[in-house]
């Protein structure tokens, strides 16, 4: 007689964790965490996972690959590694802070039933739908003192060029401003070269603007996780394309791990200090204006963003 199917997981479940921080993305990896178990008739090698963080939502998840499945009908242990120096592997924080346990336990246990589910991938939107002028994404920040070439107004003075370098106002300066180039608001080491790098000698020295298929990996990403108002849904009628997705921030799109009553995925105001604080400088983005209400791109455009840049972010014309 095998397991009780209504407390069973599918064979190729989705480890899913949720966390209250943002994370430095190279401790989110295979190795911070253990699953095993005590039939010595199951592998003892974990899956290869592959391993997916979501800045936006500060969740990781461990996805079965293609061809590979726990064993059916077995009772398997799980355990979040707690990193004790940094050669040790864990989660940790962007800031370095290891993991703690909280109300949450750092182990625990699931029983595998014998069937599969289906794993959804999410459209990425396109290079249009992002980028450059009229019906984009990002068409809010660009015009004077925003990110165009040329013709830029700072404090009432011409500038030669856009806020940091960063050009949204077509898809070639774009590719040319920020794909794979290091953010002039991140810190450079001196032996860099130029080589954008997501493994400096902290989290944060040396980012790209955009690291292609690594959107936690992307200062940009970060500059708009600044701006709480990224964090709301689009107002009602709007007409943007990204804003016909769900955009509730007390909803995840991460159904493995639905939010508790009363949470929402929008981090804590002392956490957004800590970004600003430890690398990401400057005003947020959209940026903020005296002259007129405050603006944002909205929730749903915060993960149209974090899609395409986990699509490749490509703007080839």
């Amino acid at each position: 007689m095998g397991p009780d199917p209504d407390c069973t997981v599918p064979v190729n479940i989705t480890l899913t964790f949720r966390f209250d921080r943002f994370l430095d993305p190279g401790s989110a990896n295979r190795q911070a965490i253990r699953v095993y178990t005590g039939d010595p008739k199951v592998a003892a090698a974990p899956p290869p996972f592959e391993v997916a963080y979501d800045p936006i939502e500060r969740v990781v998840e461990y996805r079965m690959p293609p061809g590979y499945a726990f064993s059916p009908n077995t009772l398997y242990q799980l355990r979040l590694n707690v990193s004790h120096s940094p050669d040790e592997p864990g989660f940790r924080a962007f800031d370095g802070a290891p993991l703690a346990e909280g109300d949450v336990p750092l182990s625990g246990s699931f029983v595998t039933g014998d069937a599969l589910e289906d794993l959804p991938v999410p459209a990425a939107p396109s290079c249009d739908e992002i980028v450059g002028r009229g019906d984009s994404l990002f068409n809010t920040c660009v015009g004077s003192a925003c990110h165009q070439k040329g013709g830029n107004v700072v404090n009432g003075e011409a500038v030669a060029d856009a806020p940091h370098g960063l050009w949204l106002d077509t898809p070639s300066r774009f590719m040319l401003s920020a794909v794979g180039r290091i953010a002039r608001g991140s810190e450079v080491d001196a032996q860099s070269g130029g080589v954008p790098t997501e493994h400096g000698p902290r989290f944060g020295v040396g980012l790209a603007l955009v690291d292609a298929r690594n959107p936690a990996g992307s200062y940009l990403v970060y500059k708009l996780l600044r701006n709480p108002g990224n964090f709301e849904p689009c107002p009602e009628g709007s007409g943007a394309a990204f804003c016909a997705e769900p955009g509730d921030p007390a909803e995840s799109i991460h159904p493995q791990l639905p939010l508790g009553k009363g949470a929402l995925i929008t981090p804590a105001p002392e956490e957004l200090e800590r970004l600003r604080e430890w690398f990401v400088r400057g005003d947020p983005m959209p940026r903020p204006r005296a002259d007129r209400e405050p603006l944002s791109i909205h929730l749903q455009g915060l993960r149209a963003v974090s899609r395409f840049i986990a699509a490749g972010a490509n703007c080839a014309e």
